[in-house]
């Protein structure tokens, strides 16, 4: 497995792993609920250069050519200009939906992250929380954060035992998500 930088040319099968992480989100983000268009315009934000789902944005676990999964980070200053392309996407569109504010301040944010059903349980979600952290680190980032979907129990064990911690509640398109940071100078991953 390489983790690498995405490419364009990964977004018609980073789409799907991007749905399946964000869910509702999707919906919100691609003023749609018909999944083939939602996959459609997903794949329509990778390959756009700046936006906070473009491919300078994210990583992939490859395994022999194929995306077995995805993360999504940015800065957390860079949240609210990443996002203006999407806001004035759907307002030109006539949508009414409002993107929620996910992260901000000097931290390395974690947007989403997904591996396909096929590669699960090797680890390929905590090696490329790793990589973030250690891109945080060569940035000279103070933390990494990410929100967890307070029905998400699985992915709330898995961040607190790679040291995360709540640091508050937030909304985020309707559902009630943790808001868990870890500093980098923070003890090594317990794995």
């Amino acid at each position: 497995m390489n983790i690498r930088q995405a490419t364009k040319q990964d977004s018609k099968q980073i789409a799907p792993l991007m749905y399946q992480a964000i869910h509702e989100i999707a919906y919100t983000l691609t003023a749609s609920k018909n999944t083939s268009e939602v996959l459609e315009r997903l794949a329509g934000w990778v390959e756009h250069p700046k936006n906070r789902l473009s491919h300078k944005n994210i990583w992939v676990a490859d395994v022999e050519g194929e995306v077995a999964g995805i993360i999504i980070s940015y800065r957390g200053d860079e949240a609210e200009e990443l996002d203006r392309p999407i806001r004035e996407w759907l307002k030109a569109r006539g949508s009414e939906e409002e993107l929620d504010v996910e992260t901000e301040g000097h931290v390395q944010y974690i947007d989403s992250l997904a591996v396909a059903e096929a590669f699960g349980g090797q680890g390929i979600g905590t090696k490329l929380i790793e990589h973030i952290c250690t891109v945080a680190e060569e940035h000279r980032v103070p933390a990494v954060t990410l929100n967890v979907d307070q029905e998400n129990v699985a992915a709330h064990r898995l961040y607190t035992r790679l040291g995360f911690q709540k640091e508050k509640e937030i909304n985020i398109s309707g559902a009630k998500f943790d808001y868990m940071k870890k500093e980098i100078n923070s003890p090594p991953f317990s794995v």
